[in-house]
């Protein structure tokens, strides 16, 4: 089948930005492996000149967009228009289109194509005003997580209907054996006494440069005898992905900031296939960002190559809840990251720290299998679409806590308001009610109804939907 695979987000020969350009890459290396005709149709930079293959895949950096998030069409009509001649002759020569992380505002261009679309990242504008605006025969999400937020976020939009949603997890290669350590280039060699802790991400605020700084200044405190080591990524020059990512000074400056500056150091963005190596040469990988993971790769690689990770209890991370080597914590608590990095650091008895971490690479290979997204992927993609879902109010009186929304003790932590409220009776309602509270008011305490309609007003509690198939 030939699929033309559209990205907002520039596609490059020698490095990913982001984990949804690596999936990108990943599925349609696998695609082209089984036999189809896939090819990406990407933004072009300044870094771009001309088309590319990676492992066969043809390229093209075609699409006159920006480049980076936000305002991705923030460009001259002129760039519009030719952008939308290119969609036009991708559709035209496709079977399917895969519209990858969606953005396409230029809809008219697609007209009569049967589109398949995959959302990642839900914190972008281009993300929520596809989902809420922009057609598609199916949306592929990587977990249940980003289904449930996509769900409720159209039905509480007043929309009648929706496209399935199929959940088809990020997958990644579990290493038979660990890789080597490799420290990045002009990083220096480790030292004895060293306690190395990693950031393999975008150098933006909202995913944790300010947090992992503070949680590594900390775990200095704590392990005074240790020579604790931050490092962080610099953005490939020229790249220009993220309009919210600091530049090396501004990180570095922070760092100063937060008395940071003997522990961070920075380091050139890696390539792919450098990953492995640097992985293996952290003791810990720190994700304590705000950011609204969808799926969260980062840990998943971590783990998959032998190295721990401390993550906040945001979004997507909160699916690794059930991994001893991955610690979740309460976003913006640094003593307790602290204590989580010192705790998954040092050997524990029952069960080992080895343990937990082949425990912890076997649950990878069972649940984020690459072959296996793939697979999925393929069958999405090339099979029999099915039609759209009716969407109703359950009718039962009852309000749920909101997906994007977590009970943490007598508090309530919301992903997109990065903060949690204290509610102490409807925490409690919502634990004896298995995750639901009624909506009368006559039949609350006038304590607890205060809650509710509180919790109503900030979207953290909402209606029950109910999605049928048509």
């Amino acid at each position: 089948m030939r699929i033309a695979a559209i990205s907002v987000a520039p596609v490059f020969s020698e490095y990913v930005i982001g984990g949804s350009q690596k999936i990108l890459v990943d599925m349609a290396t696998g695609l082209k492996n089984r036999g189809h005709d896939i090819q990406i149709w990407c933004t072009g930079t300044d870094a771009h000149d001309g088309d590319f293959e990676i492992s066969e895949v043809p390229v093209h950096p075609d699409l006159k967009l920006r480049g980076s998030f936000p305002a991705t069409h923030q460009v001259s009509p002129v760039a519009l228009a030719r952008t939308s001649d290119v969609l036009k002759k991708a559709a035209d020569w496709a079977d399917r289109v895969y519209l990858h992380a969606d953005a396409i505002y230029l809809r008219h261009a697609l007209l009569g194509t049967d589109i398949i679309r995959s959302i990642h990242d839900y914190v972008y504008e281009e993300a929520l005003v596809s989902t809420l605006s922009l057609p598609a025969n199916v949306t592929v999400v990587p977990s249940e997580y980003l289904k449930n937020c996509i769900e409720v976020t159209v039905a509480l939009s007043g929309r009648t209907s929706i496209e399935p949603i199929i959940v088809v997890p990020n997958g990644i290669e579990v290493p038979d054996s660990l890789p080597s350590p490799k420290l990045p280039a002009g990083i220096s060699a480790r030292e004895e006494s060293d306690l190395i802790l990693l950031f393999p991400h975008r150098p933006e605020a909202t995913k944790g440069v300010r947090e992992a700084i503070l949680t590594a200044v900390k775990v200095q405190e704590i392990r005074n005898e240790q020579n604790v080591r931050l490092l962080i990524p610099a953005y490939p020059p020229g790249s220009n992905f993220d309009d919210a990512a600091g530049s090396p000074q501004e990180i570095l400056a922070l760092a100063e900031e937060l008395g940071g500056s003997d522990t961070v150091e920075l380091h050139e963005w890696l390539s792919p296939a450098e990953m492995p190596g640097y992985y293996a040469a952290g003791d810990v990988t720190l994700c304590l960002g705000s950011f609204v993971e969808s799926f969260g790769l980062v840990p998943v690689e971590s783990l998959a190559n032998g190295t721990p990770a401390v993550c906040a209890r945001v979004g997507g991370f909160r699916q690794f809840d059930d991994f001893d080597a991955i610690r979740l914590v309460e976003y913006g608590n640094t003593l307790a990251s602290a204590h989580a990095v010192v705790g998954v650091i040092v050997p524990m008895p029952n069960p080992s720290r080895d343990e937990e971490l082949r425990s912890g690479r076997e649950k990878i290979t069972e649940r984020f299998s690459l072959e296996v997204m793939v697979s999925e992927f393929e069958s999405v993609i090339t099979k029999f679409l099915p039609g759209e879902r009716k969407i109703s109010l359950a009718g039962n009186g009852r309000l749920e806590l909101a997906p994007w929304c977590e009970v943490q003790d007598d508090r309530i932590y919301d992903d997109y308001a990065a903060a949690s409220v204290q509610f102490p009776e409807l925490t409690q309602a919502l634990e004896s009610g298995n995750g639901f509270v009624l909506s009368d008011p006559l039949l609350l305490s006038a304590s607890l109804d205060a809650e509710v309609r509180f919790a109503v007003d900030r979207g953290i509690l909402i209606p029950e939907f109910v999605f049928v198939k048509t």
